[in-house]
């Protein structure tokens, strides 16, 4: 049998969350403003589009997580500020899915473009393709990650929000709770989650090793220039420091 979070728990899941929101949202918000108003020239570049995206994304993400267990369903056991419906429950699990899955796309896409400029020796037009690639797989598949959870019912109450869960909280391991909420896709969860460590652990890392291994290769074809890797060097800071 589970023993139920205390009422500090409680609390600390409900309230601690929010104000790393609001400053989540207040960075988020600077960053949007000053690439829309202040520097839109610099839009010209995929890099700085994909990072407007990913502000983009960050925005409503924080707005919903500042929401914490305010949306769960009101009387729910063990869950302080609760004050919505399953309704919002599952709206707020919808949003924060798929915004999540979004903001890691676009996250792994910054390093996927840095790589592909210097594939292409930062000559843009070549590789500007990907940009509407990654912008398809930043919301159609997390979408869809979104209606198969909910329409198996398993946005619940879950920690600071709600969240991938089964209800009433313990159900899956006390054999004397019965749930109530929540059919069993534990595989697809599994995809969820294996797709969350891809984004922002495993794409990243094999980028920026296939990054290393080009340019190694790229330095022993020009070592005969004697100065050709030191151009090549001095190209690419230039490049990512936006000159």
């Amino acid at each position: 049998m589970m023993v139920p979070p205390t009422t500090s728990q409680q609390m600390g899941a409900a309230y601690a969350p929010m104000p790393f929101a609001i400053i989540s949202f207040l960075s988020s918000s600077y960053v949007v403003y000053h690439l829309l108003f202040q520097e839109r020239q610099k839009l010209k570049r995929l890099y700085h589009r994909l990072v407007l995206a990913m502000n983009l994304a960050l925005l409503p993400l924080a707005f919903v997580n500042a929401w914490t267990t305010l949306p769960a369903p009101e009387g729910t056991p063990n869950v302080v500020g609760a004050m919505g419906t399953v309704s919002t429950c599952t709206a707020q699990g919808i949003l924060r899915m798929t915004l999540s899955f979004a903001v890691a796309t676009y996250y792994a896409s910054l390093i996927l473009q840095a790589f592909m400029g210097i594939r292409n020796n930062f000559k843009e037009q070549n590789y500007r393709w990907i940009e509407r690639y990654i912008h398809f797989v930043a919301y159609c598949i997390p979408c869809i990650y979104a209606i198969i959870f909910a329409a198996t019912d398993n946005f619940n109450p879950s920690g600071s929000g709600c969240w991938y869960a089964k209800a009433p909280w313990g159900c899956e391991t006390d054999p004397d709770v019965a749930c109530q909420r929540g059919r069993d896709i534990k595989y697809f969860a599994f995809v969820v989650w294996f797709t969350n460590i891809f984004l922002y652990v495993i794409f990243p890392t094999s980028v920026v090793f296939a990054m290393g291994c080009w340019m190694k290769k790229t330095r022993k074809e020009s070592a005969s220039s004697g100065s050709g890797m030191t151009i090549m060097r001095e190209k690419v800071r230039k490049e990512m420091m936006h000159k």
